[in-house]
């Protein structure tokens, strides 16, 4: 793996990314500006909001004039699941997603939603206003995503057979969250003492789709805060892959993994381990009245479930029972 410690610009002056590796800060610098195809471009920024009460997905995805907005929420105490989504082939004048950690905003309204996603130097702004979400009642969002401090996860890999073609992507699990999410009648309230957030963002340009799954959750675990990402491969990952996991402002990388478990069956359970035997997770689909806990949001599939196992290195030994977690799947 390579560690890079020091500030690189994502491509070259002909638009090539003929680099790779791995960094606990954001050193990669997206100057897309000098890339000849930007309208080719994949943006996707992507946050996911839990408290004891809910989980709550956003999603934004941009390239050329096509938007895909996803939405996702789980009530954990009644099991009711929703979701919805808009998808436009063409949006005149497309707001881009913001670039900058500390300043931009994307906005767009139709006639079933209000969306602004703002960065600010202190953190993030969210406000929606979804009519007849799921054609069931509206939803109403109005959190700030408040900045923390800590490591990052941030990986470039490029492509041996395209140097045009590279996938860079950020999980940033570092903030908190206040304000509310509401549901036709229901308010689940979030403030920085009962919130978890991540952040997925990724910007990538491939030669083919392929299908991609990760599993991700934030949740404390004795007196700490934790969160994990473990993800499956997307280029060349020679030199650093994006699987991690962290312990309050700690991030720690996850060595080379296998992996079992059946992505054409929902209710599949999917292990996770180390060579090494420092990593041994079991993912467990969620069962209840209503069946499994699981949606197709668009092209993106959500299965939620609890996570059990032991995680270890130099410092730590973590044992995990029975933690909320869930697994995406999707063609990238």
């Amino acid at each position: 793996m390579q560690h890079i410690t020091e500030n690189v610009n994502l491509f070259d002056d002909n638009g090539d990314v003929v680099f790779g590796g791995w960094s606990r800060e954001r050193l990669f610098e997206y100057n897309k500006d000098v890339y000849p195809a930007r309208n080719k471009l994949v943006e996707k920024d992507s946050y996911f909001i839990t408290n004891d009460e809910m989980g709550f997905y956003l999603g934004v995805e941009t390239v050329g004039t096509e938007l895909a907005i996803r939405i996702v929420l789980i009530d954990f105490k009644s099991g009711e699941l929703i979701r919805d989504s808009i998808s436009k082939k063409i949006v005149l004048d497309l707001t881009p997603l913001p670039q900058s950690e500390g300043k931009g905003e994307f906005s767009y309204t139709d006639k079933k939603i209000a969306l602004t996603l703002t960065n600010t130097v202190d953190g993030r702004y969210i406000k929606c206003d979804f009519i007849d979400f799921n054609n069931y009642k509206n939803l109403f969002v109005k959190v700030f995503i408040k900045n923390g401090e800590g490591d990052s996860m941030n990986v470039v890999a490029p492509f041996d057979e395209n140097h045009k073609c590279f996938y860079y992507k950020r999980f940033v699990p570092t903030f908190t969250a206040s304000g509310v999410v509401r549901f036709g009648g229901t308010d689940y309230n979030l403030t920085d003492e009962n919130s978890c957030v991540y952040l997925n963002w990724s910007r990538y340009a491939l030669f083919k789709h392929q299908k991609y799954q990760s599993l991700n959750a934030c949740f404390p675990i004795g007196g700490h805060k934790f969160a994990i990402n473990l993800s499956s491969k997307v280029g060349n990952n020679k030199k650093g892959t994006e699987s991690c996991y962290f312990l309050d402002k700690r991030l720690y990388k996850v060595g080379r993994l296998k992996v079992s478990g059946d992505e054409r069956k929902t209710e599949s359970e999917w292990r996770f381990e180390t060579l090494d035997g420092k990593c041994d997770l079991l993912f467990t689909p969620d069962r209840d009245d209503h069946g499994l806990q699981t949606c197709k949001c668009d092209k993106l599939t959500f299965v939620f479930g609890t996570l059990n196992g032991r995680l270890e290195n130099d410092e730590v030994k973590l044992r995990i029972r029975d933690k909320k977690a869930h697994m995406i799947f999707i063609n990238i």
